[in-house]
């Protein structure tokens, strides 16, 4: 039997009037996912909104090595340190999601 892979799924809505903050905080989030297991990092940005209500502009997936290694690096004094500049980086909370392959 296969076993199924870890993602977490961040859609997100930076906030375009403080780049700064999005860039800075980008590139301190790459670190700690690393740290907690994250690999294979792939980015999107949303070109055309076809159907629903929408507002994503940004879809990050990242494989982590179980759901447990997720939760723990949302529990870090790593992550939670970078929860004012979250904030200024994007426009509304951000959302997260822990998936496995079907």
């Amino acid at each position: 039997m296969t076993e199924n892979k870890t993602f977490l799924i961040v859609n997100a809505i930076p906030n375009m009037d403080d780049m700064a903050s999005f860039q800075s905080y980008i590139s301190q989030i790459i670190g700690i996912f690393t740290k907690f297991g994250g690999s294979g990092m792939q980015r999107w940005k949303t070109t055309e909104q076809i159907m629903g209500q929408g507002g994503i502009k940004a879809i990050a997936v990242v494989e982590f090595p179980s759901s447990q290694a997720i939760k723990d690096m949302l529990a870090s004094e790593e992550f939670n340190a970078l929860n004012d500049l979250r904030r200024k980086a994007y426009k509304q909370e951000v959302d997260l999601m822990i998936c496995e392959t079907l």
